[in-house]
């Protein structure tokens, strides 16, 4: 019986040998592009076709927004990663045979202009490959458009602040923070209400205390210079109302147990009615109804609170005698930034007061501006947490690719085109697919779909120029790196992070990865 099952797999593999396989490319080494190949390669038996997956990545090591945006004390949510190494490592034994190469390409970029990368034409891709998956991401901003906004020091977006403090390469040593003078920064005001705006809150707010960023691997640099704050109180603005917060319950109860330290929340005293008003309260769901007992509970004297849940660490010092503070406002809506005509730096923020009416016959709640009620913050620092902004690829227009509303405007991840047409053999999966949007296991279930999108169109797909080389293609003169180079990387990593107690200590630039390879 062994002997026999030996015979069908050799037989098996004698016969995946002698197919042409398919080349897929994949524009991105995140989450997304990641996780689509992982399911094309563990259901790549159902289709019974031979392939060899490339992933090209602009930057030399892989994982994007897993290492270079979630935040470092949350270390749980990278273990996305280890999925990925599993991968890379056994790749032909999850197929069965049918993926036949897994190429990990990294410091090529794909029709964009990086100075430390090598280049590869969009167009000389897709002529070479069967398939062409974009999951690069969304790399830009989503702005205010309010006067000042680009032009004041000490105004940030939140994918250029994360991005610095995790070490990503375009951020990890620029100037506008390493050269910005922290020790002024007292009074810190956050735009927006999403996890990322909670993220960045406990990161300015708790920096100092060595027991949360001791062992992450935060950016050391990064650290340094947030370190010479003193950061007193922030403020997180939101446009609608408490409802309307887009953050989990999990990031919110982590701000407030930050009151063992002697950091206290609270919510805006105009805001606090909801919270006691339990008229309404069978028409929330059930997270709701936990949100608003939780804030209600945390905002209790510590002794007066009727559940142990959220009397787990006593605080060190009563709510009166707070060493910082953070704040929830809303109905609030950023009109211009307001600076220093001399130094550039900013002064405060001025917002104006909202209020929300239902649209007739619907139950959607509308804005509305109150001009005459505007109030001015003083801030030291501000950062706008609007979410992040895709970008579309140079050689979009040469292949009559749809990019609209910030994303590849797509049906079940297949392209498509300017005339509402799928584009054969294009695919997106991820942010880039559906707007800068969701956790990472969102991210997953998207990409398993896109995947099976894939497998199921691949038989019918016409077949490229398989004889040729598409590296021949890539243009500079840089270096170009593999999986094994980031082993290496990953190795120095680790190893330069055991003195200093944390999972690892990251090279900052390009050229410091380079030099150790």
């Amino acid at each position: 019986m062994i002997i026999n099952q030996g015979v069908a797999i050799t037989q098996q593999y004698i016969y995946i040998a002698r197919m042409i396989p398919r080349n897929i490319s994949i524009i991105g080494s995140g989450p997304s592009g990641l996780y689509t190949a992982y399911h094309l390669i563990k259901r790549a038996n159902l289709i019974k076709i031979p392939f060899n997956i490339k992933i090209w990545e602009k930057f030399p090591i892989p994982f994007g927004l897993s290492r270079f945006g979630v935040a470092p004390d949350h270390p749980e949510v990278k273990n996305c990663e280890l999925t990925f190494t599993t991968m890379f490592e056994n790749f032909k034994d999850l197929s069965n045979g049918y993926c036949q190469n897994l190429e990990f390409i990294g410091n090529v970029s794909i029709d964009s202009q990086i100075a430390t990368a090598q280049k590869l034409n969009l167009k000389d891709l897709y002529q070479n490959q069967d398939v062409v998956v974009f999951s690069y991401g969304c790399n830009g901003d989503k702005k205010l458009n309010i006067s000042n906004e680009d032009t004041t020091n000490g105004v940030f977006t939140s994918r250029q602040f994360v991005n610095w403090y995790n070490g990503q390469f375009d951020q990890s040593l620029n100037d506008k923070f390493m050269n910005f003078n922290w020790s002024n920064v007292k009074k810190v005001g956050i735009i927006g209400n999403g996890n990322v705006a909670l993220d960045l809150t406990r990161v300015l707010i708790s920096n100092q205390i060595n027991e949360i960023w001791s062992n992450t691997d935060i950016s050391i640099e990064a650290l340094k210079k947030l370190r010479e704050s003193s950061i007193e109180s922030i403020k997180i603005f939101g446009r609608r109302d408490f409802l309307q917060s887009k953050f989990t319950n999990k990031e919110l109860r982590e701000l407030w147990e930050l009151e063992k330290y002697g950091i206290y929340g609270s919510i805006e005293s105009n805001q606090f009615k909801f919270l006691i008003d339990t008229k309404n309260s069978k028409s929330y769901d059930r997270a709701m109804m936990r949100r608003l007992e939780m804030c209600h509970e945390y905002m209790l004297p510590f002794d007066e609170r009727t559940k142990k849940n959220y009397k787990k660490f006593k605080p060190i010092i009563t709510r009166e005698d707070a060493i910082k503070t953070w704040q929830l406002n809303y109905l609030k809506s950023p009109l211009k930034i307001n600076k220093d005509s001399k130094t550039n730096n900013l002064k405060s923020v001025t917002f104006s007061q909202n209020s929300l009416a239902p649209l007739e016959n619907s139950n959607v709640t509308a804005v509305t501006y109150l001009p005459s009620k505007e109030i001015t913050y003083d801030l030291d620092l501000l950062i706008t947490s609007l979410g992040y902004q895709g970008e579309p690829l140079q050689g979009f227009e040469d292949l009559n690719i749809r990019f609209e509303r910030n994303h590849i405007k797509n049906v079940k991840g297949r392209v498509l085109s300017k005339q509402d047409q799928p584009l054969p053999g294009l695919y997106t999966a991820g942010w880039i697919s559906n707007g800068g949007q969701g956790v990472i296991a969102n991210t997953m279930q998207s990409s398993f779909q896109v995947a099976d999108e894939i497998l199921t169109d691949l038989p019918n797909l016409p077949t490229k120029d398989n004889d040729s080389d598409i590296m021949k293609y890539i243009q500079g003169n840089n270096r170009i790196t593999s999986w094994e180079d980031w082993e290496t990387i990953n190795k120095i990593e680790m190893e330069n992070g055991v003195p200093h107690g944390k999972p690892r200590v990251k090279f900052l630039t390009v050229p410091s990865i380079l030099k150790n390879l």
